[in-house]
C-alpha cells in the first residue's frame, strides 16, 4: 500500500541568533546515506546545501532531482525535501540555515526593492551549477568558507556576500516571475498557511482564514495539518510564538511582559501558561537556565533541527 505522502513531514527548527542569523553544519559526519528516508522534511528558514562527493537524489514534492559532486541547492523554507545518496554511496555535504531578508536589511535602505520580497519564500528550490550559473555557484561557496571562519571578520564578510546573493536571488526570481506558473497539485497544500504563520504569528491567525489561504475546507484543513505536524493550527500559532519568545529571551534583557506582547501574547498569565505547556518551566527559569531544554514531548518545536546526519 502506498504511504500518504503528506503524513510523515517532519518540521525542523534551527534557532539562528537574532544579531547573525546564520548557522553552519559542516564537516565529514555530515555523509548522507543511500537509503531512501520514508519521511520527507522542511525547515523554518532558507537552507543552502552544497554537495562535496558522490551523487544521489533529492525528493521534492513535486519529484525527483539528481545531484552531483559540486552542486548546490537552494531551498526555501516550508518546502518538503529529503536526500539519499546513489547506491553504495555516502555523498558529503555541508549546509547553511540563512535568514538572508535579515542579513540584508542591515545593509539595504529602507523599502529598497530588494527588500519587499522574503528569499525564504521563493516558490520553488534553485539548482545550481558551475556550468548552469557560475556567478550564483561562486557567491554560494564564497559564503560556505567565509561562515567555516567564524569569527567576526567572516561575519562582516558574509553580510557583503549576502547583499550580492539578495541581488542576484531577486534578480532571478524576478525574471521567473514574468513566466506564467504551472499549475502543481503536488505542491506541499499547507505551505501557504505555515507562511502567513511566520509572518503573521504575533497577529491573531484563526484556523478560518488559515484554510482559505490553502483553498481547503476547514475540516480537510485541520485534519491534514494535524497529520503532517501533529499539531493543531493553534497549537503551532503558540509554538511559534513561544519558539520566538524563547529567542528573545536568551538575546535580549527585554521584560517578560515586553517579550510577551513582542510575540502577540496580549495577556502575561497566559503566556506563562503556554510557556510551561511548551518548555515545562517558566520564561524565568528558562533565561536563568545555563543548558536549555529541549520543549516537551507533544509540541511542534521536538523537531529543532538535525545537528547530525539521519542513519
Amino acid at each position: 500500500m502506498a504511504r500518504n505522502k503528506y503524513s510523515v513531514v517532519e518540521y525542523r527548527i534551527y534557532e539562528l541568533p537574532l544579531d547573525f542569523p546564520v548557522l553552519c553544519l559542516t564537516g565529514d559526519s555530515w555523509r548522507i546515506s543511500d537509503s531512501p528516508s520514508d519521511r520527507l522534511h522542511f525547515h523554518n528558514c532558507l537552507e543552502i546545501g552544497f554537495c562535496h562527493t558522490d551523487s544521489g537524489t533529492i525528493t521534492f514534492e513535486e519529484g525527483n532531482v539528481p545531484f552531483a559532486a559540486g552542486d548546490i541547492f537552494i531551498i526555501p523554507r516550508h518546502m518538503p525535501h529529503t536526500t539519499y545518496s546513489s547506491k553504495g554511496c555516502k555523498s558529503m555535504w555541508s549546509y547553511l540555515f540563512v535568514d538572508f531578508d535579515a542579513l540584508a536589511a542591515d545593509v539595504l535602505p529602507s523599502g529598497d526593492a530588494y527588500s519587499n520580497h522574503s528569499l525564504g519564500n521563493a516558490g520553488k528550490h534553485i539548482k545550481v551549477t558551475s556550468r548552469s550559473d557560475p556567478r550564483l555557484h561562486f557567491l554560494c561557496n564564497t559564503l560556505l568558507e567565509e561562515a567555516k571562519k567564524n569569527d567576526a571578520e567572516a561575519q562582516q564578510m558574509i553580510r557583503l556576500y549576502s547583499l550580492a546573493m539578495v541581488a542576484e536571488l531577486q534578480r532571478r526570481l524576478q525574471q521567473e516571475g514574468s513566466k506564467p506558473a504551472a499549475k502543481n497539485s503536488k505542491v506541499f497544500p499547507l505551505k501557504p498557511a505555515l507562511e502567513y504563520i511566520h509572518d503573521h504569528y504575533t497577529e491573531p491567525c484563526d484556523a478560518a482564514t488559515l484554510a482559505n489561504l490553502c483553498h481547503l475546507s476547514q475540516t480537510h484543513f485541520r485534519r491534514l495539518f494535524l497529520s503532517c505536524l501533529g499539531s493543531t493550527p493553534l497549537q503551532f500559532v503558540i509554538s511559534t510564538r513561544i519558539y520566538q519568545a524563547c529567542i528573545l529571551l536568551v538575546n535580549t534583557d527585554e521584560p517578560v511582559l515586553n517579550i510577551a506582547q513582542a510575540v502577540g501574547m496580549s495577556s502575561v498569565s497566559s503566556f506563562n501558561r503556554n510557556f510551561q505547556q511548551v518548555m515545562g518551566m517558566s520564561p524565568r527559569q528558562y533565561r536563568a537556565t545555563a543548558h536549555r531544554p529541549s520543549p516537551k514531548k507533544g509540541s511542534i518545536l521536538p523537531y529543532r533541527g538535525w545537528t547530525m546526519p539521519e542513519k
